[in-house]
């Protein structure tokens, strides 16, 4: 008696008993495209915007409150300022901070993240308990007071919002880590002596490697969301150009209360936006793309 079996064929490289992701591997990937462009034009923008900027942000070109026209694309401030130049120059201020801020919140969260899963025991216990005291802390209202006694500098900034962000970022990293620890070949290298630092660089990193470029990402929008705030509540550094100080300005000079708001307000709000939706498209596809748990998810 001839038995068939009726199961689907798996094909190479699928894993039994999980779903394909709806639409295929490339389903959603025009978004990833159209994430990546957005955010490739705003760093071409931040890194050549004194050569785009049609004026300086100290010039003072045209009379106060004009209309957009042919000489001033999107009008001018109270003080003549050609708003499209600090439109510009503003980029750069807020790809620098969220930059920067995620670049050293995520290194922080790592290194404490990767030792905590790594060497256990009390350095464990301390590490956490640390990360639980950060997180517990009243975030906005204690950034706000260090921001007014901190002078509103760049640096600052990204020093203030780092040391209030890194927690998260390391307790996501050491859940990976010791996910990492439990797998087979990470045991056979401990059995076998090789040290905890090999173990981390050879073994566990990899483990860990899908979360970096998402928590990145993630800081990132987080640091630019806040300095934008920081700026519009006038905490940040005035004679900086940056769209949060744009918004800051607008509202000082009451542009809210005429049709100023139009081209005062909106481009650098649409600006902050549109970069913070492209960082979020770009993150989740590296998140779908290096996590193949995800990536077999159905949509």
């Amino acid at each position: 008696m001839t038995i068939t079996d009726d199961r689907p064929a798996i094909e190479p490289g699928e894993a039994p008993g999980r779903p394909v992701r709806a639409g295929g591997p490339r389903a959603g990937g025009w978004w990833a495209a159209v994430g990546a462009t957005l955010l490739g034009a705003f760093v071409v923008v931040a890194a050549l915007g004194p050569l785009l900027a049609p004026y300086g942000a100290t010039e003072r070109p045209g009379a106060p409150f004009e209309r957009p026209s042919s000489a001033f694309r999107l009008g001018t401030d109270d003080v003549g300022k050609d708003l499209l130049s600090l439109l510009v120059l503003g980029t750069r201020s807020s790809l620098v901070v969220g930059v920067g801020t995620a670049a050293l919140a995520i290194g922080v969260g790592a290194l404490a993240g990767s030792v905590a899963g790594l060497r256990g025991g009390w350095v464990d216990g301390m590490s956490m308990r640390t990360v639980d005291v950060v997180l517990a802390l009243p975030f906005l209202p204690l950034l706000i007071v260090a921001s007014t006694f901190s002078g509103g500098g760049l640096l600052a900034q990204i020093l203030l919002i780092a040391a209030l962000t890194w927690a998260r970022p390391a307790r996501l990293i050491r859940s990976a880590v010791l996910e990492a620890r439990s797998r087979g070949h990470v045991e056979v290298a401990e059995g076998m002596g090789a040290t905890r630092w090999r173990i981390l660089w050879r073994h566990l990193s990899i483990g860990a490697a899908p979360l970096l470029i998402p928590l990145f990402l993630r800081a990132a929008m987080g640091a630019i969301l806040l300095e934008a705030a920081l700026a519009f509540l006038g905490l940040g550094d005035p004679s900086r150009a940056s769209w949060g100080t744009m918004l800051y300005w607008a509202n000082v000079r009451s542009a809210v209360l005429t049709d100023a708001w139009l081209w005062w307000v909106v481009p650098p709000g649409l600006a902050i936006a549109l970069l913070i939706v492209s960082m979020g498209l770009v993150g989740v596809a590296a998140e779908e793309r290096l996590d193949p748990r995800r990536s077999r998810a159905v949509s």
